[in-house]
């Protein structure tokens, strides 16, 4: 610590200059200490070798963590610039920016309460049973641009999920045939939609915005489509749908990832 003494000898700006390090060596402290909770351990163990260990584990922040890593890891090496500047003789040579601190208090707010997917996606789910008319279908897809749609039976069971896309391509594949079908007559369980490719998926209600965001990247790099994600309680089709996220959503949630 800085000498009491010396401290009332420091000019304004010193003053100054210390409390900004005080300040950003406290909120790394409380970064750290939570650190030591995540990763469950009561020894000292390196600032580094956390980061190393949430970010090859699972942990709920660990798609962000390393996201972050290299400026994670840059918030430690200048907290390791204060302190041993302080241990040399008690003065400051490595001083925070208010940008540094900002964004460290940012980076704190993220990581130790992950933003959860439920308190951002309020969309409403529109589903259909089988004896619904396409006709009627159609009509909100294209009042409200719907794009996934869950198909339930009479016990309300889940069956499959239908697309505009998978409509389109059902009428278009009718009329190629030359079946002019008259779609105030079809119903949904006429429309004998392939489920082979599942672009869509069930997930928790606790699943956080960088588990969703991870969810998504690695689909695509893998080449695997994934136009939408189900939220409901515990994951499973069996459950109310509480809200959903398409595709279209990535952008909302980069925003809080990056």
């Amino acid at each position: 610590m800085v000498d009491t003494e010396k401290t009332e000898n420091l000019s304004e700006k010193e003053k100054e200059e210390q409390a900004i390090v005080m300040r950003y060596l406290s909120l790394f402290n409380e970064l750290d200490k939570y650190f030591d909770t995540l990763v469950e351990t009561d020894r000292f163990m390196p600032y580094n070798d956390k980061l190393k260990q949430i970010s090859e584990w699972k942990f709920a922040i660990s798609w962000f963590v390393r996201l972050h890593l290299s400026e994670l890891k840059y918030f430690g090496e200048l907290r390791n610039h204060i302190a041993h500047g302080l241990k040399v003789d008690e003065y400051l040579y490595a001083i925070p920016t208010e940008r540094a601190i900002a964004k460290l208090s940012e980076f704190i707010e993220k990581i130790v309460e992950p933003p959860l997917c439920v308190d951002y996606f309020r969309k409403e789910v529109y589903s259909v049973h089988l004896w619904d008319k396409v006709s009627e279908v159609l009509k909100n897809i294209k009042s409200d641009w719907y794009t996934y749609i869950p198909v339930y039976n009479d016990e309300e069971e889940f069956l499959w999920v239908i697309t505009e896309s998978g409509i389109l391509q059902r009428i278009a594949n009718e009329m190629l045939d030359q079946n002019f079908i008259d779609l105030s007559k079809v119903r949904v369980e006429h429309l004998h939609i392939s489920t082979a490719i599942k672009d869509y998926m069930f997930v928790s209600s606790n699943i956080n915005m960088y588990q969703a965001d991870e969810i998504f990247t690695t689909r695509k790099r893998k080449w695997k489509w994934l136009g939408a994600m189900f939220i409901t309680k515990n994951w499973t089709s069996k459950e109310k749908i509480i809200w959903m996220m398409s595709w279209n959503d990535i952008a909302l949630i980069d925003d809080f990832v990056m």
